[in-house]
Parts: C-alpha cells; sequence; structure tokens
C-alpha cells in the first residue's frame, strides 16, 4: 500500500530539491509543537510554500488524519473557503447548514495538520475561519502563508528573510556601494495590538532593531547560511543545464548572481532557467536561433511590448534578444561562458542608476529578473505565459491549448514545456501550477496586450465544454476519470461560477449537477444553484434545469419543502419549453419528494412518469436507473422485496450496459437489502460488496461507510459475530473519515443496532469490544480489503 494514500492528505511531491531553510522548517515544527496555528509570512517568492510543505511533511505521521494543502491563490470569493477546504479533504456536503458550521463540527474530533496557502485575497475569510477551528476543533493544527501576518488573536508569525548571499571572496568593483543611511526605512514603533472586533489586522510594521540587508550589509563568511543562495542557484542550474556550471570562474559568477538578486529564491530559480539559452562560447556572440515552437521575431507579436514602458523595477532600456550583445559592448568584453554571461546581464540591469532614479529593492529585484525572464522568453512564450494567467489552478495541457491556442500560437504543449524549463511553471501531477507572482505579471501583461476579455471568454466557453462533456460521459465508463477532471478544474469552474448574471455562468451550474449531487458537493451547489435561479429571467430556456438539479440537491440534503417546491416550478417550465429531459428530472425529483415525505404510493407512477420523458427526450441519463432505484427503495420500504430485486435487476443491466459505476452502487446496496429480506444473504453479501466497491473508487467515504454498516448486519445474520464487529469498527472509522453521522443507532430495532446486540450476546462484551477496536484502528483501504476478502 502507498506510504500516503490519499485519505491521509494531498501533500504534492517536492518539485526540486530542498535547498536550506532547515532552521525555519525547525521553527516552524516548534511553533506547531506549542500552538494551535502559525503564519509564515515574507515577500513574494521568498519560499514561504516550500518551507510550509516541507514541515507539513515532516510532521505528517505525528496527525492520524493527515496533513492537506489548500491553494487559495486562485480564489476570490471568501464565501466559498469552507467548500474549498471540504473539497480538498473529501468531506462531504449532505445537510443544508451554513458550510463554515458544517466544516467546524466535521473537523472538531479530528487530529490532522491543514495548510492554507495564499491567504493574501482572502485574509479576512481566512482569519474568521481559523478563529473557528481554533475554538472549536483543538486537535487541528493550522500552518497559513501570507504575505503579511492574518492578524489572528496570538498568532505565532515565522517570518521569513531571503537567503543571504555568499560575501565576495576579494574586493569588486563590480559590487554594489551601500546604501546611505538616507535610504534606509526608518525604525518604528512596534504595532498595536489587534483585537478581533477590528476588520482587518494592522499592517506590520519594521522592528525597531534593524536586520542585515543581503546586498549592503556583508554576511559573515563562517554563517553557513550564506552558502544556501550559492547551493540553490547551482542545483537549479544542474537541473536546467547539466555541468555547465564548473571551475573557479562560473562558481565566482554564480556568488556575483546571488548577491546581485538579494538571495530571493524565485529570483534565483528564474534566473538559472535563463542558462540553458545563454551563449556557450567566449568572443562575438551569435545570434540565436529562434526556440522550436516560437514566432518569427520581425514583426514582434504581440507577446513581446517594446512600445509599453517597463513596470516598476525594470529599467528603461531593455536588453537586446538572447545571444546578442548589450548596448556599450564589444566581442572583447564577452563573457567567458554561460554563467558569466548571465552575471554580466544582470550586473548590467541592476548597475547604479542615476540619482533621479532610486535604487532597486527587494521586492523590486524579484520584479526585474520577471521582468527579465519575460524578455528572453520567445515571443510565443511570452505570449502563452500572459494568456496562462486567467486560469485560477492547476493548467492542464489541454486546457491550456484549447484556452490560449490559436493562429497566432501554436505548438503550446512544448511552449508549456519550455517555460517549465525556465521555472516560469511548476510540474504538478496532470498539468502545471503557476508562481503567484508570475501569474500575477502575466495578468498585467495580458491586460496591456488588450486581450483579457477575449481569454476570459475563451477560458469560460473551455469550460463550459469540459462540463457538458462530463455531464455527457458521465453514464458511461469514463466516470472515474471525469470525476478526477471536474476535481482538477474546480477553482477553474468556481472562476467561471462567479457571474450569476452571466448566462454561461447559469449553464454551467445546472450542467454541473453530477458535481454537486453525484460527487457530494451539495452544499456549494445549492450556493451556485441558489444565485443562478435568482437572476435569471422567467423566459430563459436554462431555467427549468436549473430548477430541477437544485430539487435533486435538496431531496440529497433532506429538504423536502424546497425539493417539491423546486421540482414543481421546473416540471411547468419544461413543459412550456417541451425539454422533455429536464420534465423527466423533474419528475423524479418529485418521486424523491414523495419518498421523503411517506407517500409510498405516489413513487412509482412519478418514476415511470419520469421515464416516459426521458424516453421522448431520447437522451441517455444516468437518472432513469437512478429513478428505478428510487422505485425500489420504496418497494423496500413497503415490504415488496421480490418487486424491488425485479427492478433493481434492470437498473443494473442498464448501468452494466453502460459501464456506469455510480448509480450501479447505489443499486447494488439497495438490492442487497432487499435480498436481504428475502432471506438470501449471500446473495446480499456479493451485491453490497460490489457497492463498496464501486464507492471505495470513486472515493465515496459515505457511501463506503454505509456499504460496511450493511456487510456487518449480514455477518451477523450469517452467524459471524466476530466479523461483524470488525466491520462495525470499521464503519465508525469510515463515518469519522467522512464526518457523515451514523443511522441512528438509538432504535432497538434498528439493523445496526440488532447486530451489535447479536454479536455481543455471541462473543462476550470485552471479545466484542477487541474485534471492534480492530476495526476502529484498521486504515480505511485496509477495512475495504477486509471487508471484500
Amino acid at each position: 500500500m502507498e506510504p500516503h494514500p490519499w485519505w491521509r492528505g494531498n501533500l504534492p511531491a517536492e518539485p526540486s530539491r530542498f535547498v536550506g531553510r532547515q532552521a525555519e522548517v525547525t521553527k516552524a515544527l516548534k511553533l506547531l509543537a506549542d500552538t494551535s496555528s502559525v503564519t509564515i509570512t515574507g515577500a513574494a517568492g521568498v519560499g514561504k510554500t516550500r518551507i510550509a510543505l516541507r514541515a507539513a511533511a515532516e510532521c505528517r505521521d505525528f496527525h492520524p488524519d493527515g496533513a492537506w494543502l489548500v491553494e487559495l491563490s486562485g480564489e476570490r470569493d471568501g464565501g466559498l473557503l469552507p467548500h474549498a477546504v471540504a473539497a480538498v479533504m473529501g468531506m462531504p456536503e449532505r445537510s443544508a447548514r451554513p458550510q463554515d458550521d458544517l466544516l467546524v463540527e466535521f473537523l472538531a474530533g479530528k487530529h490532522l495538520l491543514l495548510v492554507l496557502d495564499s491567504c493574501d485575497r482572502l485574509a479576512v475569510a481566512c482569519r474568521e475561519l481559523a478563529v473557528r477551528i481554533r475554538a472549536e476543533a483543538p486537535g487541528v493544527r493550522l500552518l497559513l502563508t501570507s504575505r503579511r501576518p492574518l492578524g489572528l488573536p496570538h498568532e505565532a508569525v515565522l517570518p521569513v528573510e531571503p537567503f543571504r548571499p555568499p560575501a565576495p571572496r576579494t574586493p569588486d568593483p563590480r559590487t554594489f556601494a551601500p546604501r546611505t543611511p538616507a535610504l534606509r526605512t526608518p525604525a518604528l514603533r512596534a504595532p498595536e495590538p489587534w483585537t478581533p472586533d477590528q476588520r482587518t489586522p494592522p499592517a506590520p510594521r519594521t522592528p525597531d532593531q534593524r536586520t542585515p540587508d543581503p546586498w549592503t550589509s556583508a554576511p559573515d563568511p563562517t554563517d553557513a547560511a550564506t552558502d544556501d543562495a550559492l547551493r540553490i542557484f547551482l542545483d537549479r542550474a544542474e537541473a536546467v543545464a547539466p555541468g555547465l556550471v564548473r571551475g573557479e570562474a562560473d562558481t565566482g559568477a554564480a556568488e556575483r548572481i546571488c548577491r546581485l538578486l538579494g538571495g530571493v529564491p524565485l529570483a534565483l530559480e528564474l534566473a538559472a532557467g535563463q542558462l540553458p539559452a545563454a551563449p556557450r562560447s567566449a568572443g562575438p556572440l551569435p545570434a540565436a536561433p529562434s526556440p522550436t515552437g516560437s514566432l518569427p521575431t520581425p514583426p514582434p507579436l504581440a507577446g513581446s511590448l517594446p512600445a509599453v514602458p517597463p513596470p516598476a523595477g525594470s529599467l528603461p532600456a531593455a536588453p537586446p534578444p538572447v545571444g546578442s550583445l548589450s548596448a556599450g559592448s564589444s566581442s572583447a568584453e564577452s563573457p567567458a561562458g554561460p554563467v558569466e554571461w548571465l552575471a554580466d546581464r544582470l550586473e548590467e540591469r541592476f548597475e547604479p542608476r542615476p540619482a533621479a532614479h532610486p535604487p532597486f529593492f527587494r521586492p523590486q529585484r524579484l520584479r526585474a529578473v520577471i521582468d527579465w525572464s519575460h524578455e528572453l522568453c520567445s515571443p510565443a512564450e511570452r505570449l502563452l505565459w500572459a494568456r496562462l494567467s486567467v486560469f485560477a489552478g492547476p493548467i492542464d495541457p489541454e486546457s491550456a491549448r484549447w484556452v490560449c491556442g490559436d493562429e497566432r500560437l501554436t505548438g503550446v504543449p512544448d511552449l508549456l514545456a519550455g517555460l517549465a524549463a525556465k521555472g516560469l511553471l511548476t510540474p504538478v501531477p496532470g498539468g502545471y501550477r503557476q508562481p503567484e507572482p508570475v501569474r500575477e505579471y502575466g495578468a498585467e501583461r495580458l491586460a496591456r496586450l488588450g486581450e483579457e476579455a477575449r481569454m476570459v471568454r475563451r477560458h469560460r466557453h473551455h469550460h463550459l465544454g469540459l462540463a457538458r462533456r462530463a455531464e455527457a460521459g458521465w453514464y458511461g465508463p469514463a466516470q472515474e476519470e471525469w470525476a478526477a477532471r471536474l476535481r482538477f478544474s474546480l477553482p477553474d469552474l468556481r472562476r467561471v461560477l462567479g457571474s450569476p448574471s452571466d448566462p454561461l455562468s447559469a449553464e454551467l451550474a445546472g450542467i454541473l449537477w453530477i458535481l454537486w449531487h453525484c460527487m457530494g458537493r451539495l452544499n456549494e451547489g445549492r450556493r451556485h444553484l441558489g444565485r443562478m435561479i435568482a437572476a435569471a429571467p422567467v423566459a430563459d430556456p436554462g431555467l427549468p434545469r436549473l430548477l430541477w438539479a437544485d430539487a435533486c440537491v435538496a431531496a440529497a440534503q433532506g429538504d423536502p419543502e424546497r425539493a417539491h417546491r423546486r421540482a414543481e416550478a421546473a416540471l411547468s417550465a419544461a413543459l412550456d419549453w417541451s425539454d422533455h429531459a429536464a420534465a423527466g428530472h423533474a419528475r423524479l425529483a418529485l418521486a424523491c419528494h414523495a419518498l421523503l415525505t411517506g407517500a409510498l404510493g405516489e413513487v412509482r407512477p412519478a418514476v415511470r412518469r419520469a421515464r416516459e420523458h426521458f424516453h421522448r427526450a431520447g437522451v441517455m441519463t444516468v437518472g432513469e436507473p437512478l429513478a428505478l432505484v428510487v422505485a425500489a427503495i420504496a418497494d423496500t420500504w413497503r415490504g415488496e422485496f421480490a418487486r424491488a430485486v425485479t427492478t433493481l435487476e434492470e437498473a443494473g443491466r442498464l448501468c452494466e450496459a453502460r459501464g456506469e459505476l455510480w448509480a450501479r452502487a447505489q443499486c447494488d446496496h439497495v438490492l442487497s437489502i432487499a435480498r436481504l429480506g428475502l432471506g438470501e444473504a449471500d446473495e446480499a453479501a456479493r451485491a453490497a460488496g460490489r457497492s463498496l466497491a464501486a464507492r471505495w473508487r470513486l472515493r465515496d467515504t459515505a457511501g463506503a461507510a454505509e456499504a460496511l454498516g450493511q456487510l456487518a448486519v449480514i455477518a451477523s445474520i450469517q452467524g459471524d459475530a466476530r466479523r461483524t464487529a470488525r466491520l462495525q469498527g470499521a464503519e465508525k472509522r469510515m463515518r469519522g473519515l467522512s464526518g457523515a453521522r451514523g443511522p441512528g443507532r438509538e432504535s432497538v430495532c434498528e439493523p445496526g443496532t440488532v447486530a451489535e446486540r447479536t454479536a455481543r450476546q455471541l462473543l462476550g462484551d470485552d471479545a466484542y469490544d477487541a474485534a471492534f477496536a480492530e476495526g476502529c484502528d484498521d486504515d480505511p483501504g485496509s477495512a475495504v480489503l477486509h471487508a471484500l476478502g
């Protein structure tokens, strides 16, 4: 079994070797041992996320319920924060109560580490959620990253500075002179204490005691930390250009680069990423050929902006293209190698400026390196970089090609690989992630190009198309793949859903009923659907889908009044538009309402009408087997087990013909109950096992817990008391994993209660408790294997 399976967290593998920062990691771990929340602060590109992830990985085994990363850099709506956290941890949303209440209740009994990364844009929401978690979930540790402290009560703050660059080995006329005292930031008083009633925390102030400036103060040559900047540059250089750095001259040039960039890790990584494009020999530097897939330089494309004034942090005059000499240079002054070439180009970038221009400060240096990296990219790479900024989350190559590619920009997969080689994209499973400073820079460039509105439209159309394909493919053999694809794209789907008045957003909210209903995101779906319905015109042809989708969500959450109201409105609107597919789903929602309210005699007629509408529409939909399952549930509640079995066998054949899993799992669970009602325990066990296997494959932990409970009841009837006890222990563990409540053991007639009482009578209390504890101690994967064995 994998050492860290999905139910133990989602920490990603490190994209490159971890260099330095062990002191900061140790401090973070010590602070986490002493307090429930730690905020890692620092400027952009300083390495906050890497420190947080390394600290989380090192203490992961001390948190039985796992370590979870929630990336917030692409989120814009603070109200969706509890949904984002719940989605990452796989917590089902089966109640209509406020999501933050449900999340805190879910976390209350957990012992886990929660990493909230890039809290800056959602600072108020993150602060409010963190305060609640600290108060109501004492077993949860919070590790947050932000450019500024969040202002939490008793907040433990770990400030992170850039690496200290190596000191010059000998006096070098090319190094900077120290800034004059007049340019230093004046010391400020300590900040006033923050109180929870303040809306935003006070801005951090510079402490009275000044810290050394990496490029104006000579570091202590005996300090081992001064080697970290050099180590990270050399490590990244070796990754992108193996064997390029060799000899004292190259090492000295690398040290000079570290000093020029002030030890900012992201700036060093980006600089190292330019080495493959650097000239390899001394002498006059020939013009480098255009990279594969790039567009011809003359005339320049919109990706290069020679006429636009450079942003703050860059020099007014752009450097020459890669492979050419900078202005004022001669062939005799050419560098001896690529590393020295890079150092010289950076030095020209940061050379002392005229008196009218202030010197570069630390954040400006990262910005200037990003700007220079942009200039050294090919025109096609620059254009792609700008267009990628419309994505909120991870980017897969297919989405990048569809959204960003056109007749001016071809070969997108190769260009993505080129940007990743330069450190401008970080590889993640399934695609790439943009560092936030890189994304922000790309967004500025996209706005200057005048393409922002066009790219946003393409982004919205692409994700609407993705949802349409997912809905069409859901009732088929690719269900697992579509579930994974929707989880991967959830940040971007949320961004598209952020405009209730946009018809595309409304259509998307309805199409994503499979995400809301089938994948357990009920509360988030209710939020989006309610906003879209309120904004939709009465004559909108997409309104029936929104209404029946919301009715299905309400029925699944046990809200029969809302389900009935929405279903009736959906049916009326669907019939007005002759939309028989929508009418079928509305009839299905009415059948669910009848089931919830105990009107069992109304269930089968509603199901029959729903199927008639589906057949008139001529569509193959998962709603048809689901309608048969609803009818069979009503039959089992009336004790008509044989009729239920006949109905479920028909539903099973429909699912099997399509290679479908989700509805088949519901079907098999009810079939197990009906078979057991007929006294066919072995057949019931096989059906429950199929349901458990399918639900586990789809990561439906609440459904898996339900299946384990059914298998425990069957084991009791078969006389296997020890298996009953162990399966009931595993059921409890699985319900804890999902946050789902049990079926209500307070009733003496509840099957689980009867099974427990029978097992205790056969085993004795001590033996039952021991077997139950064994099931509780099993990890969920082992419990599923045991149950299926």
